[in-house]
């Protein structure tokens, strides 16, 4: 990674809004900065977009300019992002600005566009036919579960979640190679075997439409030059986000004409854990020459108050873009450091806080958010909203696609389409129940293996046989009419009419009886399809296949939103609470280990900051609990960081009943202090130093504390420490 520094400036001063006359409506209502982004002329440029700073609004003026002010065909355009939501949000506001002629643009995500290149393209696609079906994780595990049951692994070396998670981290990096060893060549086979397998159903994995559009493009000369001419102007949202895989589509679709247009912070890239590459942002001048950088400084979101925590914080990191966020939005008030005795203290401030700012009649349930870095964190702040009576809902669990119910139906309408696909054969041959056991399922399996083909054949090639008891023939007889005769369906009439007919011929709303919420899921994806009109079931398949936990709605509901950091990513909220900013969770003590790892977690606390637009609350607390007993907590290294003009600290002034009376001091500056020693001589700002507990640091500065002198050193691993030091050279 090439680290990229700069000189720490004092803010711009504010930027006018430009006025009429503006050519069309493209630039109108645009500061100078996203002006000079989207009336970008040819060739490369990233646009350095902080958190709040109308990113979404500079892609889509972007889009309009190159359509009414370039005359740029539609078709030409490919707009690219991360999820369906952000790519319907693109669309509408492209519409919003440019008419129909925003109609004819390929917007969409990564996985989209890739889907839709290789349904075009399926014939160079070996071993696949147009009406591949993409598998979803529990289908990736009930299908990794058969390979392993093959080839004769034990589930206590390989658990087939431990092993996605292996074939997911290759797949990301674009090296898909294991380690040559015991546990790697075991790993390689079952690799192999497990793509085998997918092919044989005609299906694919959410990174194969990566993998194999990057292939198809690098081994097809005349696919490649087709999109590479077509495509004359290629923009990428939420670039720092982006894997190998996905530079790579980027990088070969925009090498004819080179006009890629990319919009990503660095400061934001939190998701290095699941393969986002933050050099891709980083290095972007290096890998395409001539490029030009526009920075995005103004946010529109939050007070000066948060945006001094957020800048102050993320300065501290070393591979970096410069830039410092601003705003002309009013001061506000300052953010609030409570320290927690505990982590049930935590919750009851947290609680008592909502309260108050409801009660004010200034916010309402629906302002207000709780994050935390972990889920398991969420467990006692709900049990005191409950107690509170403070409604709430949790930002995550399990998405509408996601249900057992919407998966059966789906897997019902996949068999539809794909009769090779033997695991949604295998989900829903017996659902409702058709009294098909598991002695029928190994016959079929033992017929499918010694005849090579899918499930679905062997169940038909048992039946022209008679090669099964009268009552397990009665019911694969009717289970195979059913497909069949909704398959004919499917060639002539829209998926809702497939889905209507599907529901009759197996009853299965009876079959879900008095459960009447899972009843509704179902009457719910019923009127998704009617909502999509004349839609194919293979293009419906497509859409909900696609649907990922990132494209959730608003409840519509007034309730308080507890999720993840990670979840937050793209949110905002009048007020939010960051709760327990300690050591081990934020910084995660996984990711203490290098450096690489410290600064995503710092970053993972900006976007956290910056979620914020008029309140901000951080806490944490001073004991924990595990296995039964409490333990001394410590506050997060984060923290040290801090403006003190931008903060106010707060705590509880004596500790619980039975812990003593001492009062907690309040001041930062007094806590994670460690004895340097002599080592400690003739420190100076920026040198690098060893230390026999923390290993290696970085001077940061140093202060004086009475008659003596505290150095303050970020050890890689363990991130800021204030180090006495016994004496310091002139």
């Amino acid at each position: 990674m090439v680290p990229v520094v700069g000189v720490r400036v004092l803010p711009p001063q504010p930027e006018k809004t430009v006025q009429e006359p503006v050519p069309k409506n493209s630039l109108k209502g645009l500061n100078s900065s996203q002006i000079k982004a989207v009336s970008h002329g040819e060739g490369p440029l990233l646009v350095l977009a902080g958190p709040g700073s109308g990113k979404t609004r500079v892609i889509a003026h972007r889009v309009a300019y190159l359509l009414n002010d370039l005359c740029v065909p539609p078709g030409d355009i490919l707009a690219v992002t991360f999820t369906n939501k952000a790519a319907a949000e693109m669309k509408k506001r492209a519409r919003d600005l440019a008419g129909e002629l925003a109609s004819g643009i390929w917007i969409g995500t990564f996985h989209s566009i890739c889907l839709r290149i290789l349904k075009i393209e399926a014939d160079f696609l070996e071993g696949y036919s147009k009406d591949f079906v993409v598998y979803d994780r529990d289908d990736q595990l009930s299908l990794l579960k058969s390979c392993l049951k093959e080839l004769d692994y034990g589930e206590s070396l390989f658990s087939a979640k431990g092993v996605i998670s292996e074939f997911d981290a290759v797949e990301n990096r674009g090296d898909v190679s294991f380690k040559d060893d015991f546990y790697g060549r075991r790993l390689s086979d079952l690799y192999d075997l497990y793509k085998k397998e997918l092919v044989k159903r005609n299906a694919m994995t959410f990174n194969d439409l990566l993998l194999l559009a990057n292939r198809l493009l690098s081994e097809n000369e005349g696919v490649r030059d087709r999109y590479q001419n077509r495509f004359s102007q290629v923009l990428v949202d939420e670039y720092q986000d982006t894997n190998v895989s996905q530079y790579r589509f980027a990088k070969t679709l925009s090498q004819r004409h080179l006009n890629l247009f990319v919009v990503g912070d660095d400061s934001q890239s939190i998701y290095g854990w699941r393969g986002a590459d933050i050099d891709n942002i980083l290095n972007f001048e290096r890998d395409f020459p001539g490029a030009r950088v526009v920075k995005l400084e103004r946010n529109y979101r939050s007070t000066p108050n948060i945006l001094g925590i957020a800048n102050s914080v993320i300065r501290e990191n070393v591979g970096r873009r410069e830039k410092t966020l601003w705003t002309e939005n009013p001061e506000g008030e300052k953010a609030l450091v409570f320290k927690a005795l505990d982590n049930a203290d935590e919750a009851r401030f947290v609680a008592e806080r909502i309260s108050g700012l409801v009660k004010s009649g200034d916010f309402k349930w629906s302002d207000v958010a709780v994050l935390y870095r972990a889920n398991f964190q969420s467990r006692v702040i709900e049990e005191r909203l409950r107690t509170a009576r403070i409604p709430y809902r949790i930002v995550s669990g399990v998405g509408f696609y996601q249900r057992a119910e919407i998966k059966d139906v789906i897997a019902y309408l996949r068999l539809i389409q794909n009769p090779k696909d033997d695991v949604s054969f295998l989900r829903i041959v017996n659902v409702p129940p058709r009294k098909i056991g598991g002695v029928t399922l190994r016959k079929l399996r033992e017929a499918s293996q010694a005849g090579g083909f899918a499930l679905f054949e062997a169940a038909e090639y048992c039946q022209e046989h008679d090669l099964l008891p009268a009552q397990a023939l009665r019911a694969l007889s009717h289970f195979i009419e059913i497909i069949k005769e909704l398959g004919s369906a499917a060639e002539s009439q829209p998926v809702a009419r497939v889905i209507k007919a599907l529901l009759a011929r197996t009853a299965y709303l009876d079959y879900l009886g008095d459960d009447h919420q899972r009843a509704e899921n179902v009457k719910e994806l019923l009127n998704a399809a009617e909502g999509w009109g004349d839609i194919t079931l293979s293009d419906f398949l497509d859409l909900v296949l696609l649907a990922t936990d990132e494209d959730r709605g608003d409840s519509g509901e007034e309730e308080v939103s507890l999720m993840t950091i990670h979840a937050a990513k793209g949110l905002e909220f009048p007020a939010v609470f960051v709760v327990g900013i300690n050591d081990d969770l934020l910084l995660h003590k996984r990711s203490a280990e290098t450096l690489g790892g410290l600064e995503e977690e710092r970053r993972l606390f900006y976007v956290a900051v910056t979620r914020a637009k008029r309140l901000l609350y951080l806490s944490y607390a001073s004991l924990g609990t595990a296995q039964g007993g409490t333990y001394h907590a410590r506050r997060s290294v984060f923290l040290n960081d801090l403006p003190p003009e931008h903060v106010v600290y707060e705590s509880r002034r004596k500790e619980l009943s039975g812990r003593g009376s001492r009062s907690y001091s309040d001041s930062p500056s007094e806590e994670n202090v460690y004895e340097l020693g002599g080592a400690g001589r003739n420190l100076r700002p920026g040198q690098r130093v060893t230390h026999p507990t923390f290993g290696l640091g970085v001077v940061k500065r140093i202060e004086r504390k009475g008659d003596k002198a505290v150095a303050t050193i970020d050890f890689f691993g363990f991130g800021v420490k204030k180090i006495l030091a016994s004496f310091f050279a002139g």
